[in-house]
Order: C-alpha cells, then sequence, then structure tokens
C-alpha cells in the first residue's frame, strides 16, 4: 500500500479514536482541566451568536474572578461556537452540541499528528523518524489534551505548522507554499496560546537565517524583490488573521489589547480572597527561592515538587490532574528521554570534537531557545501568578525536546549498528520501543479513561 494511503489511514483511525473517547466523556464530572470555563465561550457563542467580552457573569471563573474572554485568543472559540451552531441545526442534545465544540481540538489533534509525521521525515531517517512520530503522538498527555476544548492542542497544531515550514525554507528555500504555511502557523499559535510564543520569536530568526543562507550578504538581501514580496505577503496574512481579534480586545479592555491588565483587575475584583493577586499564596508572595518553589511539597503534598508533578504530567496526568498512569509509564517515557538527552550530549560533544557540527548548530541554538523560553514562562507563572505545576504548560516545547532526545537515540542507535554491522537490530530496537509505546497507551486510557466516564 502507498505511503500517502498508510497515512490517511493511520489519520482518519486516530481521528474515529479520538472522537470516541471524547464523546464518551461526560460534560458534568469536570473530567478535564479548565475544560467546564472554557467552555462557556464557545457555549455563549452559541447561546447568544456573538463572542463574550469577558464582562458577563456567565463566562467567569469561580474562584477566580476573571473570564478567559478578556484575552484575544479566540480561535478555539469561533471554530467551536460555529461547529456548535452546526450541531444545534441537528440536535439540542448538549452532550452533542459540547461534542462539536470538541470538534475544533480532536481536529487540530490529528492535524498536528500529520504534521509531526510530516516532521520526523525531513528530521530523521528511518527508523528514528518513525521512533520520532510515535513518541510525540503517543505521548498520553497529548492524546488527552486531543479529547477536550482547549487551546494547548491547537497551540501545538499551530507549532508543528511553523516547524516544518522552517524545515520546507531549510530544504528548498521559502516558497508560497512554506510561506502561507509558516504565516498560518504565527497566526494560529498568536490566537491560542501565550506560552507557545516562542515559536513566533523563533521564527523571525529563522525566517532572516533561511533568506541569508540563499544570498551574499545582508545588503544583497535587502535588494532582493522577492524576499520583500514574500515578507509582506507573510506579515499580511498574519495581521488579517489576528488583528481583528486583538483590536476588539483593546476597545473591549480598554487598550490592554493582551488581557493580562484586565485578567488581572477582575480576579482582584471578583475573585475570592485566597485567589485575589494581591494575597494569592504564590511562592513568590511566601518568600520561596525559585529553587525553593521547584522543590516544596507545601501545594502539592506527599513526595509531588513542582519537578515532579510537571515531569509525570507532561507525560500524563488525566482527569482535572488527579488520574495518574500506571508508574511503568512515567519509568519507560523517562528511560526513553534520559537515552535520548545523554546520546544528544554525547554525540553532540563528538560532533564538535571532530569538527563534523556543521550549519546545524543554528538549528539546535533555535530548538533550544525555544525549550528555554517555554520553560522560564511556566516557572515565572508559577513563581509569581498562581503556582500551577502542569505539564500542559511546557508542552509547547514538545516538538524541540523530542528532536534532541532523537538525535540522541540516533547517535546510539548508530553506533550499535556500527558495532553489530546488523541495521535490522536497530530496526527491531525501535519497532519494541514503538510496539511497547502503543500497548502502554492503550492500557492507560483503558484502565484509567474508559472506568471514568461510565
Amino acid at each position: 500500500m502507498p505511503q500517502r494511503l498508510l497515512l490517511a489511514a493511520f489519520l482518519v483511525a486516530y481521528f474515529v479514536i479520538l472522537c470516541v473517547l471524547s464523546v464518551r466523556a461526560p460534560i458534568d464530572k469536570d473530567f478535564f482541566p479548565d475544560e467546564k470555563w472554557r467552555l462557556t465561550l464557545p457555549l455563549y457563542f452559541y447561546e447568544h451568536g456573538s463572542l463574550p467580552t469577558g464582562y458577563e457573569e456567565s463566562t467567569r471563573m469561580t474562584p477566580w474572578g476573571f473570564s478567559y474572554a478578556s484575552y484575544p485568543l479566540m480561535l478555539s472559540t469561533v471554530l467551536g461556537g460555529i461547529l456548535m451552531k452546526i450541531m444545534g441545526l441537528v440536535t439540542s442534545n448538549i452532550n452533542w452540541i459540547v461534542f462539536a465544540g470538541r470538534l475544533v481540538c480532536i481536529g487540530a489533534g490529528v492535524v498536528f499528528a500529520y504534521f509531526v509525521i510530516r516532521i520526523s521525515a525531513l528530521l530523521f531517517d528511518r527508523p528514528i523518524s518513525y521512533l520520532f512520530a510515535s513518541t510525540v503522538i503517543f505521548l498520553p498527555q497529548i492524546v488527552f489534551c486531543s479529547l477536550y476544548f482547549n487551546n494547548d492542542i491547537i497551540a501545538l497544531c499551530g507549532s508543528s505548522m511553523i516547524l516544518y515550514s522552517w524545515l520546507l525554507g531549510f530544504k528548498n528555500g521559502w516558497s508560497i507554499r512554506s510561506g502561507i504555511l509558516l504565516a498560518l502557523g504565527v497566526s494560529v499559535i498568536a490566537l491560542s496560546y501565550y506560552n507557545a510564543y516562542s515559536w513566533i520569536l523563533m521564527s523571525i530568526f529563522v525566517y532572516f537565517l533561511i533568506w541569508h543562507r540563499s544570498s551574499d550578504s545582508f545588503v544583497s538581501l535587502f535588494q532582493n524583490r522577492r524576499f520583500y514580496r514574500m515578507t509582506f505577503m507573510i506579515i499580511g496574512i498574519v495581521l488579517v488573521l489576528i488583528l481583528p481579534f486583538f483590536i476588539r480586545a483593546a476597545i473591549i479592555n480598554h487598550g490592554d489589547f493582551l488581557g493580562f491588565s484586565t485578567v488581572s483587575r477582575m480576579s482582584e475584583q471578583y475573585g475570592e480572597s485566597n485567589y485575589k493577586p494581591a494575597g494569592r499564596p504564590t511562592p513568590q508572595h511566601l518568600g520561596m527561592s525559585l529553587w525553593g518553589m521547584l522543590t516544596t511539597n507545601h501545594y502539592l503534598g506527599g513526595t509531588n515538587s513542582w519537578l515532579l508533578f510537571t515531569y509525570r504530567s507532561f507525560i500524563g496526568v488525566f482527569g482535572p490532574m488527579k488520574v495518574f498512569l500506571p508508574q511503568i509509564m512515567y519509568i519507560l517515557f523517562g528511560l526513553i528521554f534520559a537515552i535520548g538527552v545523554v546520546g544528544c550530549i554525547a554525540g553532540t560533544i563528538l560532533d564538535a570534537v571532530h569538527g563534523s557540527y556543521g550549519e546545524r548548530g543554528y538549528f539546535d541554538a533555535v530548538m533550544l531557545c525555544n525549550m528555554v523560553i517555554v520553560i522560564a514562562l511556566a516557572l515565572q507563572y508559577s513563581y509569581a501568578t498562581d503556582y500551577q505545576a502542569q505539564g500542559r504548560y511546557i508542552l509547547p516545547m514538545v516538538l524541540s525536546f523530542m528532536y534532541f532526545v532523537m538525535r540522541g537515540w540516533s547517535y546510539a542507535l548508530n553506533a550499535v549498528d556500527a558495532a553489530a554491522k546488523r541495521k535490522e537490530l536497530v530496526y527491531l530496537l525501535c519497532g519494541g520501543v514503538i510496539g511497547a509505546e502503543c500497548c502502554l497507551v492503550i492500557i492507560s486510557f483503558v484502565a484509567y479513561y474508559l472506568p471514568a466516564v461510565r
């Protein structure tokens, strides 16, 4: 069977599986983190035919006192509200109407999987490309985020579009196709999740880097008419798509186009005492150091610290951050990550020593900076705004992180191949890891997800 048919079959099967898991999740059990409050936005659109402003009591979150509608990040709300309207023409059953809203994130999860597979083929040779794609797509937390209404998977979808456009640009230079894809990816992230904005920032550097590689100098680059046409096209697409939302937010929030000051003000006005910004028991307010925040169990109890809980929930913690996976899942993925990171460090040092690192250093630097920014934003939010040891807050770095992990696996498996002189052994090792990932993900959802929604 041709590869395109295999890819299409996989994506259709993945979409069906996500739909089945999503439709079985009730809307009255708070099974998904934050969905109850995020759904108030598309439901408002469904009921009133217009976007909420954030000042409606029905969209304000208890006990925090603010509304997600105060932010301009309304892409999922618009798409979800439209799908809810369409579903409302067929049925008035609220479960199916909510499922229609969730289809936005199910679709984003499938699109993300598609681009991850495309990215894997450009980043790595087989069988490492298979291992990269499977480890990213079957990361339990990513599958989980694809089941309910949220902005996390929307941002991941945008990041995959951006990374794929970069790789196309590095391979063939910027074209109309890769330029439009970059613009769409930037727009998706701009309207979905602030923690993923590092992809937009890094895109500026990568965009000029790719142009510079095809020019003699920056002077000649700025004399290139094609450069201007491509640049204005990308900027134009982005502005047309995102400006209406930011202008609307600025008007509603009296100039606060990002929504930060409005959210803080509403939290102070409507939030309960412990949730008002001025009195919120953040690590900063409690006088902790950053390291103290990372290691304390003051907030989570038991042996749970920010580091441990973020690590676990990056891999997968279901429900309202209370349903843990079997311990073997954290051990297996931790082993995969550890082998990759150690292999990447060792292999990179060897490449640098032998002078074979080459231009890849620029790409590695971009991916590393992306990781640092995402983690820094999550740390700053937990330390100064609201303690949230949630792995989904650092999920925007997953593609960058997995790139380095699989680079390490590539070094390690090349060493195995060189020592054993048997390519089939490398395929066998990769196949074993992929098979273990698939089996354990299935077991996790059967054991923890399905019984919880019966």
